[in-house]
C-alpha cells in the first residue's frame, strides 16, 4: 500500500534514527558518490541500502545526479542542449547507473528532463509564524534575458527527450527498474527566456508517457507542479492523478500544496493551500497507488538550526494521517 517516504535525509545514524522515530520507513537516496567515468559504485549502493535496513528503512529509490552530468559544468545535460557527442556519453552513463541500481537491488530511480533550470522569484511576504515560502511570480521575472543564444523550440525539446528515452527506457525495462521523471518546475509560457518548456505540466506528460511504452517508464507526480500548471488546481489535480494513476504510471508522489496558481504561486504548508489534500489522497487510493508519498519541499523559517527537522516532522505526520484516514474510509 502507499506509504510515507522522504528524499531529504542521508544514511547517517542521526538521520536514520530521526526517520525511524517519526515512522518514515522508506526513502529515496540522494547522497551517493558520483564517479564521472562509470556512475555509481554498486558496493556503496548496497552498503547504504543495508544500513538503512538496520533501522527498518527501505531504500527503495535513488536519484540520478542530473545536474552533475555535464562535463562542461552547469545543471543542464548535453543531451538536453542538443550536443549529441557529449550527450551520448551522458546517456550511456545514465544507462549504466540504472544497471547499477538494479544490481544493488534498488527497484526505482528518479530523474528529470529539463531544458533549463527551475525558476523562482523573491519570497515575499512571509507566511504564518514567519514561514518562508518558495515563490514564483512571472510578472517579476518577465525581463529575464534569453537563456541561450538561440531559441529552443518545443519540437527541439521533444526530439531531445525522445532521443534520451529511446536509449534509456529499454535498459530500465531489461533491468526492471522504474524510471520516475519529475516535471520541470514551474510551468512556463512558451518562449519564456527564449525556451518552449514542454514538461512543466499535465499536457506535456500525456505525450511523454506515450513515448517508449513500458511498465518501467513513468512519472514522479509532483502535486505542487501540477497545481502550478493548472488554472483550477483543486479540481484538476485529482483528475490528473486518476488519469496517470489508472495507467500505472505514477512511481513517486511529491505531496505539497500551493497558494495561487499558474504564473503566480507560493509553496505553503499542506493544510493551508488551494488544494484539498485529503481529496488528492483519496484519488491516489482509488488508482491503487503503491509507492512512496514524500513531502518534496517544505517552508523554511527563522530558526536555522532546526527548521528543516521541524518542517519535515510536521509534513511526515500530516501525510501519515492522511494515508490512515483514506485507507480506513
Amino acid at each position: 500500500m502507499m506509504h510515507v517516504g522522504t528524499q531529504q535525509f542521508s544514511t547517517s545514524d542521526e538521520d536514520l534514527e530521526y526517520l525511524a522515530r517519526y515512522g518514515v520507513f522508506n526513502k529515496n537516496e540522494n547522497h551517493i558518490t558520483f564517479h564521472r567515468d562509470f556512475g555509481w559504485d554498486v558496493k556503496e549502493l548496497a552498503q547504504k541500502k543495508e544500513k538503512c535496513a538496520r533501522y527498518g528503512v527501505n531504500m527503495e529509490m535513488v536519484a540520478i545526479p542530473i545536474s552533475r552530468l555535464n562535463v562542461n559544468g552547469g545543471g543542464v545535460p548535453n543531451y538536453m542542449l542538443g550536443n549529441r557527442e557529449e550527450g551520448d556519453k551522458e546517456i550511456r552513463l545514465v544507462s549504466n547507473m540504472v544497471r547499477q541500481a538494479a544490481e544493488a537491488g534498488i527497484p526505482a530511480v528518479k530523474y528529470y528532463l529539463c531544458e533549463m533550470e527551475n525558476q523562482r522569484t523573491e519570497s515575499d511576504p512571509p507566511g504564518r509564524g514567519g514561514s518562508i515560502y518558495s515563490t514564483w511570480d512571472l510578472e517579476k521575472a518577465k525581463d529575464r534575458p534569453p537563456r541561450y543564444d538561440k531559441p529552443v523550440t518545443a519540437e527541439q525539446n521533444w526530439a531531445r527527450i525522445t532521443y534520451f528515452l529511446e536509449r534509456v527506457v529499454p535498459v530500465a525495462t531489461e533491468c526492471k527498474v522504474r524510471m520516475a521523471c519529475h516535471p520541470c518546475d514551474p510551468w512556463l509560457p512558451p518562449g519564456f527566456c527564449g525556451v518552449d518548456r514542454v514538461l512543466g505540466g499535465f499536457e506535456g506528460f500525456q505525450r511523454f508517457l506515450e513515448i517508449c511504452p513500458s511498465p518501467y517508464h513513468g512519472m514522479n507526480l509532483c502535486l505542487g507542479c501540477m497545481a502550478e500548471s493548472s488554472t483550477d488546481p483543486a479540481n484538476e489535480v485529482p483528475q490528473i492523478i486518476r488519469y496517470i494513476g489508472s495507467r500505472k504510471k505514477i512511481f513517486l508522489v511529491h505531496y505539497r500544496n500551493i497558494i495561487g496558481g499558474r504564473n503566480k504561486f507560493q509553496e505553503v504548508w499542506p493544510d493551508e493551500g488551494v488544494m484539498n489534500m485529503h481529496r488528492n489522497m483519496q484519488a491516489l487510493k482509488e488508482v491503487g497507488y503503491q509507492h512512496m508519498i514524500v513531502p518534496d519541499h517544505a517552508p523554511g523559517h527563522k530558526n536555522p538550526n532546526r527548521d528543516a527537522y521541524e518542517a519535515w516532522a510536521f509534513v511526515f505526520g500530516y501525510i501519515k494521517a492522511m494515508i490512515q484516514a483514506v485507507m480506513e474510509e
